[in-house]
This record gives structure tokens, sequence and C-alpha cells, in this order.
């Protein structure tokens, strides 16, 4: 057969009579008789893609010749680009394969979903000249490979970063294997954007012990070229986790304050279980009867008000009683009036409702308090002082009212015993205070006294005098040029350089650092709703060393809540759907939080 005729030679190069070169891998291959079968199937097994594309152009080239010998009527003149359809070029159908595999790992969709012969009349009808890659093309080839282009991406943003803090926590699937997932956050020195990204959410098969798991996060950072970066990690006060941060002396620990938040909103629960119990077994009841739900729907559309849920409480789930509860009083009414309809459920009385309303009351500020500082795309370690004591200052305020129940003057005095045992040091952390003042919308405003505020600004002067030693370089005297051309025996400048030398003073790393700062203080504050980031990349050139102390503060997160999130969306990967057709779970994983 003619060599040149056969489209293999798109991808090979001819070296003489009977050998052929790949364009990819440079390997030689023999193709005696004139058979380029050698050649395809070189192809077909190491570059799947290339042969993919190679087969779909030819498959849409015999299925056009087809359309024109049996399309065309006799004794017409119809042209024959209406019945040929172009087939796409090789870029424009990987940008597809792509976006498809993207669209896979992200919309946690099967890799079965390119066999879906309702999926692929879908595809056809946008764009005809496009054939779907195979499930295996997805799976071992496309989403690999993509999982490659956005490590080297990630690896690339984090060039642009001095300071890293990570957050990491462990999870067992319904499956019951065991994760752990790593996240980091960093400000980007250049862009002055807070950027987060996934390192991945590992199936741990070993112990988790806190030498197993330091050793995991290590070996982690090291593949990612960031060990020497790290400086702060957000973890839950699980005992493994915190010795693992522990025993890397280079990392500072700082725990999840909504974890903390949560266990002081739990621990005067206790004190309220009577009503607790009734109005969970209530929802409960609504949960599981069909008739009693619809009954209850019904009732709200009878009444007025809008179509709403009962929400179950789930002890691993934070604020959930307080939803529970809320819910409960938003739809009072129709929910008493269903329940009288209904007649074998605990009917929740006044004084049930009126405990649930002193509740809601006393958490609301911690439900929004969670919000707040569980945002990853928002600065929220700064506003952790003036939360915080915003909330202990509720509390207290909350334990001065007259005519409280027993029961809820129990709940918060025990709310605000834990308060002061978690939060004691709060005011005293440096993480926490540096950062509070390194943000132009509180600075001095975060502190509840001026005693705070001073023992926060001392220890801000030797954060940034550590950051101007280690810029300066030592100076060689002999290297200085004089750059004087008067003799020294002039007498005219001796009565000027007499004067001036009593008032010239000395440049210190100490005196360098009070003026920086005192400078940015005396700045007017930012409006609280603008983004502090944005201020800093217009003053960073005037405030050179606190910029720098600025990234490696305020890129740390409140909490670690991005791993819980993580969690979350991974466990999208073990419904029945996904399950049937997931091959690596690793390759989703980046690719879903890049």
């Amino acid at each position: 057969m003619d060599k040149k005729k056969s489209d293999v030679w798109n991808h090979f190069t001819l070296l003489d009579n009977e050998k052929a070169k790949c364009s990819y891998c440079s390997i030689e291959y023999s193709f005696k008789g004139g058979s380029t079968a050698n050649l395809s199937r070189h192809l077909k097994r190491k570059h799947i893609i290339q042969y993919e594309a190679r087969k779909k152009i030819s498959t849409e080239q015999d299925i056009d010749e087809h359309k024109i010998q049996n399309s065309i009527p006799q004794n017409t003149q119809t042209k024959i680009d209406s019945f040929v359809s172009k087939p796409i070029s090789l870029t424009k159908s990987k940008q597809i394969d792509n976006q498809l595999a993207i669209v896979i790992a992200k919309e946690f969709q099967p890799y079965s979903l390119v066999e879906n012969n309702e999926f692929k009349k879908f595809v056809k009808l946008l764009n005809p000249g496009y054939t779907l890659p195979s499930r295996k093309t997805i799976s071992k080839s496309i989403i690999p490979q993509l999982v490659e282009s956005t490590k080297q991406k990630i690896k690339n943003s984090i060039k642009n970063a001095e300071y890293i803090a990570f957050t990491t926590d462990g999870w067992t699937s319904v499956n019951n294997d065991s994760f752990v997932a790593i996240t980091i956050h960093y400000i980007d020195k250049e862009e002055c954007i807070l950027k987060t990204h996934l390192l991945g959410c590992f199936n741990f098969l070993e112990s988790h012990t806190g030498v197993n798991l330091s050793d995991f996060m290590n070996n982690c950072f090291i593949e990612w070229e960031i060990q020497e970066k790290i400086k702060v990690a957000v973890t839950d006060n699980a005992s493994n986790i915190v010795s693992a941060i522990n025993l890397n002396t280079k990392w500072r620990h700082l725990p999840c304050l909504a974890h903390t938040i949560n266990v002081i909103a739990q621990s005067g629960l206790g004190e309220i279980s009577e009503v607790h119990k009734k109005v969970k077994s209530v929802v409960e009841f609504f949960k599981r009867s069909s008739q009693a739900y619809t009954k209850l729907k019904n009732m709200q559309a009878q009444m007025g008000y809008p179509t709403l849920k009962l929400i179950q409480d789930v002890a691993t789930r934070w604020n959930s009683t307080y939803a529970m509860f809320q819910r409960c009083i938003d739809i009072k009414e129709p929910l008493v009036s269903t329940i009288a309809v209904i007649g074998n459920v605990n009917n929740l009385l006044q004084t049930d409702f009126e405990i649930m309303k002193y509740y809601c009351d006393i958490f609301k500020p911690f439900n929004e308090v969670t919000i707040e500082l569980s945002s990853e795309k928002e600065i929220s370690i700064s506003k952790v002082l003036i939360l915080v004591n915003m909330l202990i200052s509720h509390i207290k305020k909350k334990k001065q009212e007259k005519d409280l129940p027993r029961n809820i003057y129990c709940m918060v005095e025990k709310m605000e015993s834990k308060a002061d045992r978690k939060f004691k040091d709060i005011n005293v952390d440096r993480i926490l205070t540096e950062a509070s003042i390194l943000d132009p919308r509180f600075k001095k405003k975060a502190f509840i006294s001026s005693t705070s505020y001073q023992n926060a600004y001392q220890k801000l002067i030797l954060s940034v005098i550590k950051i101007i030693t280690s810029n300066q370089t030592p100076c060689n005297i002999n290297d200085e040029i004089d750059m004087s051309t008067e003799p020294e025996n002039f007498e005219i400048w001796k009565d000027f350089d007499a004067q001036a030398s009593t008032t010239t003073t000395i440049s210190t790393p100490r005196s360098q650092a009070i003026i920086e700062i005192d400078r940015y203080m005396n700045e007017p504050l930012l409006p609280r709703k603008l983004d502090p980031l944005i201020w800093w990349k217009d003053h960073k050139v005037l405030y050179p060393n606190l910029f720098k102390l600025m990234l490696q503060k305020l890129c740390v997160p409140s909490s670690s809540v991005p791993c819980e999130r993580t969690f979350s969306k991974a466990g999208y990967t073990y419904n029945y759907r996904s399950t049937q057709s997931i091959v690596c779970q690793k390759y989703r994983t980046i690719i879903i939080f890049k």
C-alpha cells in the first residue's frame, strides 16, 4: 500500500523503506511489507489520546462519505458542503476532552457518563464533529494528565508565597476507609490575594498516631516543595493531631476557633435536656411519617405560612440544635395545630417554646460568629479577638437578665465558666493580637483594654525588629566610598558640624520599627466591609516590614472548616453512581478543590 495514504503517518516520520519513528516518544518501528499495523498498535497502546483523535477523524470521514453517496437525490445540484460534517481540530477536541473530565471530577459524575446513550445524543447535537472519548481514556489518560497540569499550576502559584498556614483533619467514609486531608492558605505577595489549595484527601492506612501523622504531613510538604514556608497549623484539639504538630518545632499550633465555640455552646445544653429530647422526638416523628409531614405542609399553607421543613439536630453538626429550635419557633402555630390533629405525638407546650426562645436568643450570636469565622475566601483571623470578646460579653449580659428560668440560668453559667477557661489567654496570643493590629480595619480597636493593646504593641515591635535585622547585610567599611570633596581643614563648616553632631541620632532596628508602626497606626481606619488586602497592596511600599509580617499573620485561617468542607464533598464520591465507575479517587481530589 502507499505509505503516504494512511493517516497513521500524521504521527510517524518515515526513516527508510522499512522503518518509521514515533513523533511523540521517538521509538522506531518496522513496517515490512507495507503494513502500518505495528504503528497503529503503538499509538493505541502508548498514545491513546492521539489514537482516539485519529479514530474519531477517520470515523467522521467514513460517515460523511456514506451521507454523500446515499443522500443526494438524482438530478439535483445540492452543494456537497451541506452533507459534510467538518471534523474538529485536535486542539479543539483536546479542550473539550479536558472540560468533560473537569465536569466529571467537579460535579461528581461517573465515568460511565460517556457511555450513556442520551448523553451521546446531546453531545452530537451540540457538535457533530466531536466524538466522546471512552471511559478508559478519561480515567487512565485525560484525568491523570489534567491532575498533573493542575498540580504544576498550583506549584507555580505557591512560588509567590512567603508564609503558608495549613489545616488538617481526619475522616472515615461510609465504607470505613480512613482519610486525612490537608489544605494550605497563603497570601500571594504580588497580587495580594488570599489563596487556598487542597493538597489532597489521602487514604491513610497507618495507625493515626502523632508520629505517623507528623511524618505523613512532612512528606506531603516535601513533595510540594513548601516545607520551609509552613509556619502555622490550624486543627481541632484531638490529641494525636496536636501531638503531630508539636513534633515539628517550626510549626505553631492554633486551635480551631469554630470547634472551641461549639464546645462552649454545647456545654450548657444538658440543663434543658428534657425540652431538647421532647422537641427531638417530635421532629423525628414528622421525619419518619410522610402522612404527618403532608399534614404539616398543608397546615402551613392553610394558615398562610411559607412551607418549611423541620430540621433534625445532629451531634456532629455545629449549631444544629439552634437550627432545630428556631425552625419550631418559626412554624409554631402550624406545628401545634398539626400535633393536635394527629394526637399520637408529644404535644409541645407554651413553656417548651419559651425555653426554646431563650435558647435561640442566647445562641444566635454563636451561630453568626461560627459562620463569620468559617470563611476561607476572606481574612478571618483578625476578627477573632473582637468576636470572641463580644461573645463573652453577650454571655455575661444574658446571665444578668432578670426572671431567667432556673435551667436557662444554669446553662448560661456553665457556658460562662467554659468560655473563661477556653479563652483565658486569647488576648495575649501573639498570632491573634498581631493579626488584629495588622488589619487596617481594626488595629487597636480590637482590644478590650489599653493594657492588652500595649502588650501586643511591644510584641509587634519585636517581630518587626526581627524582620529588619534579617533583611540587613553586614557592611564592609573598606567598601564605603568617601563622597566628601572638601579638605578636612575647612574652617567654615566647624560651627555647623558641632551643632549637627549634638542632634543627629543613629538609626537602629528598634527605632525603625517604632517609626514604621506608629506611622501605620496613625492611618485612618479602613471601613469594616472593605478588603484589607487591597489596602495593603496600595501601601506595601510605605510599610515594607509590616507588609512582610502581614503576609505571615493574615493568611492563617481561624478554623479548620476548610477540611470539613473537603470531607463533605469527598462523601459524594462514595454514593452509588460514583462507586460504580471511580478508578482512582485521588485524581478527582486536586481538580475539585484547585
